[in-house]
């Protein structure tokens, strides 16, 4: 794992093998909260479980969308003995992974400063989570919901997505403040970018009109724009 911030960490980058170029990466993240470690996403190497322990270990894992369920999660809930969160609609399909501790249908603030923001769009069950940061910045985690991908901002389409949730989840990003939007999927970038609101809300207006379909493999690393 790697520091980003005073009390937030990334994981090893994890190459998703479908891409022909390899430049499709999943990162997680781990927060360093006054009431205990969270992990943010997927892990997806085991090197960083131990860099976890290092770091006191975990308290609570959020998923920001179902695709970020893996075998290495029910590891974390067993060595760390960590609860696992995620939405309702994501229920299911996290199931067959993993057991989720508790589920949220709405948004929820948890810890009394970690905003829970179902956003749904690329899947039903996609959140976003925003973090106040006592060292100054706002974190704002959105999972695939955003992305960047050589060089633009882009939404990512799968088989479930829906995209009038998705204008409607674009449209309440707009309303918030963050200085660093943190992705789980990237195409060729990193996964975090740091942001001044003037720049924040042209991300959003170029997510708008360039999007990455991810059920077609061959175009999984090709911006396109919406039908």
């Amino acid at each position: 794992m790697k520091a980003l911030y005073d009390d937030l960490w990334i994981s090893t980058p994890e190459f998703i093998e479908e891409t022909p170029d390899q430049q499709r990466m999943m990162h997680g993240f781990m927060l360093r909260h006054p009431r205990g470690n969270l992990v943010i996403s997927r892990l997806g190497h085991p090197q960083d479980l131990e860099a976890l322990a290092e770091l006191g270990g975990v308290m609570r894992h959020y998923l920001t969308h179902w695709h970020e369920a893996s075998p290495i999660g029910l590891t974390l809930q067993q060595r760390f003995n960590s609860a696992l969160y995620c939405h309702t609609r994501a229920l299911g399909p996290v199931s067959r992974v993993l057991e989720p501790d508790a589920t949220f249908n709405f948004a929820e603030q948890h810890f009394g400063d970690f905003d829970v923001l179902p956003s749904p769009g690329h899947t039903p069950g996609s959140t976003s989570f925003l973090y106040r940061s006592p060292y100054g910045k706002t974190y704002l985690f959105v999972g695939a919901t955003l992305t960047r991908a050589h060089g633009r901002w882009a939404t990512v389409r799968s088989e479930e997505s829906n995209q009038a949730d998705l204008a409607q989840t674009l449209s309440h990003y707009r309303t918030l403040r963050p200085d660093v939007v943190l992705m789980s999927h990237t195409w060729g970038h990193l996964s975090w970018q740091e942001v001044t609101l003037e720049q924040w809300l042209a991300a959003i207006d170029d997510a708008e009109q360039f999007t990455l379909d991810e059920r077609e493999s061959s175009h999984a690393h090709r911006p396109q724009t919406p039908a």
